[in-house]
């Protein structure tokens, strides 16, 4: 009996190890994405009054079917021909405020990264929340 709740538990043990590595993985994956600190409210950012610059991070379909007045369709999907309308509208002065669909989309935080990184964006946000965060 003793022998066969050993085996049990080393065959346990090897089946979770997979997980909990695979897990590690995905926690690195997801830090990654995500800059420190920069999901803000939607209270917070509508007191940045006329210098947000909001960034749709969806697919276009969603974008089409309705996005904040004045937002910017930026997705990864499409990122090469809709960066230039970025540019057009950024300057150093305005802050830019990255939503997504909201709960387990990560498009926002990767926009915002790439703003970061390619661009050179330093006053970058995530949309706490996302489209589903926003009053109807």
């Amino acid at each position: 009996m003793t022998q066969s709740i050993r085996q049990m538990a080393a065959l346990l043990g090897l089946a979770l190890l997979p997980a909990l590595i695979s897990a590690g993985i995905q926690w690195d994956n997801l830090k990654a994405a995500t800059e420190p600190g920069d999901e803000i409210s939607y209270e917070t950012a509508l007191g940045f009054g006329e210098k947000i610059l909001w960034i749709d991070a969806r697919p276009s379909p969603s974008y089409a079917a309705g996005h904040i007045d004045g937002a910017i369709s930026l997705n990864e999907d499409h990122w090469q021909e809709l960066v230039a309308g970025f540019i057009d509208e950024w300057d150093d002065n305005r802050i830019i405020v990255v939503y997504c669909d909201g709960g387990g989309c990560d498009a926002s935080h990767a926009v915002a990264k790439r703003l970061r990184e390619e661009v050179g964006v330093k006053n970058v946000h995530v949309l706490k929340g996302g489209w589903k965060a926003l009053p109807k």
